[in-house]
């Protein structure tokens, strides 16, 4: 398992991109353009339209083939999905491509039965996060199908711990990159702190996720992105700090509206409903970022997170759950702080003492702009993604000459 940067090679290869999700995305669509602009011929793969392939058609360079792949429990969906299956290997046959990528497990599991179709091509599948494997059927196709691949990207240091453990054949860490320049520091906080009538010195704490609601025995209690942690950490805040506003930034990903309606009550009858702004999904993040003082992750499974990284290029506090890959970007007293999954306690205490000491914040805010820039910038991750390529299909292609070249 390694985490260096590969010596990119000229030669332009032709790859195919496949996710499973047709909205959020960023981090694919940040790296299928950054991919096409190192020169090489890109198409992205994806079930159906969406806001993901409205944005993919505008990078120069990518095709989007929309081909509705996935997987269902009822019978009735299933001669669809075989059939787009079969059209998905087909796709793979017609197209050659050298490098077959692909993204969350459905994805994963489609690109490792349609590579049969051609084999010569290096097949990779990166994985974002590990809530798939508290899922038994995932867990287990998973498992069956993992040897095809050639190459497993863990998008942080505990998921490529856990593939290696699995028995992956070869692992490498590569974090998902974004344009790390986009966000400025500097930037004005009026804009998003005036439109809700917070003065200069509001305190303002936000947390910045999609909601998930989760029939998933471990998350009935407390949601992937841990939503009930922030809300129940509110009123122990405010004891503290009793100006101070909070923000849930997003809404829910898929849904019928229920779960978020289900958070907003549990802060009614918290008594806090009028000091917690659900602002819905929102585009300006970097605005959203600039107007808030501290931003909290308290997920109960997180890979590296594009919102923390966004936050400490925004040289903002940030406190999050030590889970996943948040380890990676917030380091405890350096770049952050962290706390235990599921404990209000211990995130009111921690959001308590970044608003209680600005220098502080500060200083690790800093430390972690420098660490994002560093570890998340889009052209580094780009380029050493793009290296592994090669790097595996020139050790495939020597490994293919000893065999053929040796003694029968």
């Amino acid at each position: 398992m390694s985490t260096a940067r590969v010596d990119e090679s000229s030669r332009p290869l032709r790859i195919l991109q496949i996710t499973s999700t047709a909205v959020g995305g960023s981090w694919f669509h940040d790296q299928v353009r950054g991919l096409a602009e190192l020169g090489n011929e890109v198409c992205a793969v994806l079930p159906r339209e969406g806001p993901l392939a409205d944005r993919l058609r505008g990078v120069p360079g990518v095709r989007v083939e929309i081909i509705p792949f996935g997987l269902s429990r009822r019978f009735r969906q299933l001669p669809g999905l075989m059939a787009a299956q079969w059209r998905l290997m087909m796709f793979v046959r017609a197209y050659k491509p050298d490098v077959i990528h692909s993204h969350l497990i459905i994805a994963m599991l489609a690109a490792r039965v349609a590579s049969v179709a051609c084999r010569p091509a290096l097949v990779v599948s990166q994985v974002p996060g590990l809530v798939h494997l508290r899922i038994a059927p995932f867990r287990i196709l998973d498992r069956l199908t993992l040897r095809t691949d050639d190459l497993v990207l863990g998008s942080c240091r505990a998921i490529a711990r856990r593939y290696q453990a699995m028995g992956a054949r070869s692992v490498a860490v590569s974090y998902y990159g974004c344009d790390v320049h986009r966000f400025d520091p500097a930037a004005s906080p009026d804009a998003f702190r005036r439109e809700f009538g917070l003065t200069d010195d509001t305190p303002a704490v936000g947390m910045v996720a999609y909601m998930y609601p989760s029939k998933l025995r471990d998350f009935r209690q407390v949601g992937v992105k841990g939503h009930e942690v922030f809300i129940d950490s509110v009123p122990l805040i405010l004891r503290q700090h009793p100006g101070a506003v909070f923000f849930v930034v997003g809404d829910e990903l898929v849904g019928d509206g229920e779960y978020r309606r289900e958070l907003e009550r549990r802060a009614a009858r918290l008594g806090v409903a009028d000091r917690i702004r659900f602002t819905g999904s929102r585009s300006d993040i970097s605005s959203v970022m600039a107007g808030l003082d501290v931003l909290v992750n308290p997920s109960m499974d997180e890979s590296a997170c594009y919102t923390v990284v966004e936050a400490l290029l925004m040289r903002k506090g940030v406190v999050a759950t030590d889970v996943g890959g948040l380890p990676d970007t917030v380091q405890h007293g350096r770049t952050g702080l962290l706390i235990p999954p599921a404990d209000p306690s211990a995130l009111a205490e921690s959001v308590s003492k970044l608003l209680a000491d600005p220098a502080a914040r500060l200083h690790m805010a800093r430390q972690g702009r420098d660490l994002a820039l560093r570890q998340f910038d889009i052209a580094g991750t780009v380029g050493q993604v793009n290296g592994l390529y090669h790097q595996a299909l020139a050790t495939r292609g020597r490994r293919r000459a000893l065999r053929g070249g040796s003694p029968e």
